[in-house]
């Protein structure tokens, strides 16, 4: 038992640490990026590398694990540990939805979208039948709806005591073929836009490629944003990790921030499936604004749990 044992984590051991190592090259190619959505994953296995190296009374191989978790541990503790800036007035209730088309759970659904108190609303993976179900939301109104037969359909609503804050919805095309909805509010004065987006999932190479593109264009747009004087917020199904290289080029270009900072990583997707369990669903907002709240919702028949931000301005940035 014992050389079992002892080969069990050697392989643990060096297998996750090559898969760790390897992620870091995903800049270089879309397959090593994938590796990097794993990262709390190889913590935990490194850590259970190194109990077991630990015990076995291997110190150069429990050293070693304990190196590699050590260097995970800095990619993830930023999530629990890294607070946001201390906030001021409220702002903005925003909750996404990524609904999957074929859920037969629409009326349970609706009925926690209304009851979420948001102001605004995200729904993706709208089809007509989705799009007839949102429209019976009570207590909110769809301001605009783009409903597809395939996955990405997309749909803003808004509660209605908040609808008279809305100044205009429009319609974007980062990449061609796949619609983003933008929305521009009023909110204490200041203007707010906020983009809704659902890349393409990168399982082929040019399936990444269009994602990757599409987060891109979702920089330049945070960029117009600013110009125009308004505070941008990017909202959606980006169909990346915040340990992939495509995801924080557009947190750096764009100088945005990462709500799930300071409230731990709340996977969301895939829900009910045998599988790693990761954080694809994203609220990304300009510095103005703070995070004082972010959580995600019930199991409601989709492949994806809702997710509701809190958002507040910074303190100083009086609205």
């Amino acid at each position: 038992m014992r050389p079992v044992l002892r080969g069990l984590a050697t392989l643990l051991l060096l297998g996750t640490g090559l898969m760790s190592l390897a992620a870091w090259l995903g800049p270089l190619d879309w397959r090593l990026d994938l590796l990097s959505h794993l990262r709390p994953h190889y913590a935990l296995l490194l850590a259970l590398a190194l109990s077991l190296t630990a015990a076995q009374r291997r110190p150069r191989a429990a050293a070693l694990a304990g190196l590699l978790l050590l260097v995970e541990l800095t990619q993830l503790a930023p999530f629990w540990l890294s607070g946001q800036a201390p906030a001021g007035p409220p702002a903005l209730r925003l909750v996404h939805f990524n609904v999957l088309s074929s859920n037969p759970r629409k009326d349970e659904a609706v009925r926690w979208l209304s009851a979420a108190g948001a102001d605004l609303v995200l729904v993706q993976e709208v089809d007509p039948a989705w799009a007839d179900a949102l429209a019976r939301a009570p207590g909110l109104v769809a301001l605009d709806v783009v409903a597809r037969a395939d996955n990405f359909g997309i749909a803003w609503l808004v509660r209605q005591d908040v609808q008279d804050r809305v100044v205009r919805t429009w319609r974007e095309e980062l990449v061609p073929g796949i619609p983003a909805l933008a929305a521009e509010l009023d909110v204490g004065g200041r203007r707010v836009a906020v983009l809704g987006v659902h890349t393409l999932p990168p399982v082929r190479a040019d399936y990444a490629a269009r994602r990757d593109a599409a987060l891109a264009a979702a920089a330049r747009w945070t960029a117009d944003q600013r110009a125009a004087g308004r505070v941008p917020v990017v909202l959606g199904d980006l169909n990346a990790t915040p340990f992939s290289a495509p995801l924080r080029r557009l947190l750096a270009d764009a100088g945005l921030v990462d709500s799930q900072r300071g409230f731990g990583l709340q996977a969301s997707w895939p829900v009910g499936r045998p599988a790693p369990q990761l954080a694809i669903d994203h609220c990304l907002h300009d510095p103005a604004l703070t995070t004082v709240a972010r959580a995600l919702g019930p199991d409601l028949g989709s492949d994806h749990l809702p997710l509701r931000v809190d958002l507040a301005w910074s303190m100083g940035q009086d609205p």
